[in-house]
């Protein structure tokens, strides 16, 4: 009976043991020192420090935003500037505008295959209401790039908005 009861045991001890699944990897990056790495389904933790950064974005907090960026943190901008992150940097641009706003479509994120970076990658609608009176709206996509909890990159794409834009469904 003790022999029964053991090899019970045992079974039902392999059966609740949780079987780590492997990591899928997909996709493969093609230039720089990232070549031929994979990535792979990013944290959840990594879309929160976005929201969070988007939050003090459109609250034109430039000192809370700061604080989601690594000391040496870079903003590759549509326009084709390379900016470095500081708090004069927002400061400046807050002052510049009456407000703002930020709207993402969706965020996903994805993580290299050895978790040394992560990057969340956001559709979004952007609005600026500047001081002189001039609105600019535009759709952009942006790559954030984190590493060790910190955004050190962002790289951003832009198109005009379409005619129809509140039309179309995405």
């Amino acid at each position: 009976m003790k022999k029964i009861i053991i090899i019970f045991t045992l079974i039902l001890a392999a059966a609740c043991s949780p079987n780590p699944t492997p990591s899928v990897t997909v996709g493969e990056w093609y230039m720089g020192n990232l070549k031929g790495k994979s990535f792979k389904l990013g944290s959840q933790e990594n879309i929160e420090l976005v929201k969070k950064a988007a939050a003090a974005y459109n609250a034109m907090d430039a000192e809370k935003l700061i604080t989601y960026f690594s000391e040496d943190a870079k903003i590759y901008a549509y326009s084709g500037e390379e900016l470095q992150v500081s708090l004069g940097l927002y400061q400046s641009y807050f002052a510049s505008v009456d407000s703002l706003l930020w709207k993402p479509h969706g965020m996903s994120t994805q993580t290299l295959e050895d978790d040394s970076i992560a990057v969340v990658s956001i559709p979004s609608s952007d609005t600026r209401y500047f001081k002189e009176q001039e609105i600019q709206s535009s759709f952009l996509f942006e790559r954030f790039w984190i590493v060790e909890g910190k955004i050190t990159t962002i790289v951003q794409y832009k198109r005009e908005l379409a005619k129809n834009y509140d039309e179309i469904e995405l």
